[in-house]
């Protein structure tokens, strides 16, 4: 039968949207989806995103089943920052059919062109600062917190439909204890060069919450700024994105570096809270999903560390070994002794450096792709 790509109008049909994965994965061990609530946070006007950007979204129909979906994205701020006529699709999913794949990317492609983009990047779930790329290395792992997962046929989709790389992003899997053990004169050194030079390392305080991060919103886009496809996070983004962090991680797992009572750096992680999530059918927070969900998120035991940056001008002095340091240290203090730290861009020398250095193991890999469209 003809495959049908419709458009997400009516709630309906954007509760079949949010839901499909979990018919796609029903019997994949590894799968773990988002809450449905995160999802519909992110895919309708509450997202501050989508007060300057738009976004439609996208099914796949055949045989009367939904087979695919899809979201294209028109970033604004992609493009004034970039100029570079580009626009994005996120939340791809598909069984093995590469008829489904190519009846999705057409319609995003035309959505696109219509608005004058002549390249298509992705997946960004909506942007670089969500969740992105294509599981390509590690489908033996369940994702973590805020990470994608799909099948490994994917990446034959994504072939067969005409992109190509953009670029590949790396998930570390670090033990911190190794750090003292292995640059303990090293990190001693750091330590004693910030008591020296009035750096301190505290976590964000909760008294003063907005005051830091409006401060931290500064320094987060000017340690991203050379990274690729970067988009700077306007103050609201940045606060929505905070605020939804603080909901499952304490602000102990939010640390930063203070200079003269300047942020100099940052280092942020979170408990993996898919851990629990997984055991709330179909991502639905009803009561029992609510009392399940609180039940097993006792049981965390591994996290993810999210966000490390340090400002150039204070790169060099083992600051970033620092920061990985005392992120472990706050992890253990919730019994949290596994993590992964992602994503790290394939480019991004010096971070792969320092993560290898203190024992890190690379074991998921993604990729961003891209498609001329016009």
């Amino acid at each position: 039968m003809k495959i049908e790509v419709i458009e997400v109008k009516s709630s309906r049909e954007r509760n079949r949207f949010i839901r499909f994965p979990y018919k796609l994965y029903k019997s994949n061990i590894n799968y773990v989806g988002e809450l449905n609530i995160s999802i519909k946070n992110k895919i309708t006007k509450k997202n501050p995103f989508l007060h300057h950007s738009e976004i439609a979204l996208f099914i796949a129909v055949k045989d009367y089943q939904d087979v695919g979906r899809i979201a294209v994205i028109h970033n604004r701020t992609h493009l004034d920052v970039y100029n570079d006529s580009s626009g994005f699709f996120g939340y791809f999913d598909s069984f093995d059919d590469i008829e489904v794949a190519e009846a999705l990317f057409d319609v995003a492609s035309n959505w696109l062109s219509k608005k004058g983009i002549k390249s298509m990047i992705g997946p960004t779930n909506l942007t670089t600062n969500d969740s992105c790329g294509i599981l390509i290395k590690g489908f033996e792992y369940p994702n973590m917190i805020s990470m994608p997962y799909n099948f490994e046929y994917y990446d034959q989709l994504m072939t067969h439909c005409g992109f190509q790389k953009e670029v590949d992003l790396y998930a570390y899997k670090i033990d911190g204890r190794l750090i003292k053990k292995k640059y303990s004169n090293i990190l001693e050194r750091s330590l004693q060069a910030m008591k020296n030079n009035g750096i301190v390392i505290r976590p964000i305080s909760s008294k003063y919450f907005k005051h830091d991060l409006n401060r931290l919103n500064k320094v987060y886009n000017e340690c991203n700024i050379n990274n690729w496809g970067f988009m700077p996070l306007s103050e609201k983004e940045f606060y929505e994105m905070a605020k939804e962090l603080k909901m499952i991680a304490p602000l102990d797992l939010a640390l930063i570096l203070e200079k003269d009572e300047e942020i100099i750096g940052f280092v942020m992680a979170a408990p993996d809270i898919n851990q629990a999530i997984k055991y709330v059918y179909k991502g639905k927070l009803t009561l029992v999903g609510i009392l399940k969900f609180l039940w097993y998120k006792r049981k965390i035991n591994k996290g993810r560390v999210m966000i490390l940056g340090v400002l150039e001008a204070h790169k060099g002095r083992g600051l970033d070994l620092v920061l990985c340091h005392k992120i472990t240290q706050a992890l253990y203090n919730l019994k949290i002794y596994e993590a992964d730290a992602s994503y790290v861009l394939e480019n991004n020398n010096s971070m792969n450096s320092v993560l290898k250095k203190i024992g890190g193991i690379c074991i998921k890999e993604y990729r961003i792709y891209k498609k001329r469209i016009a």
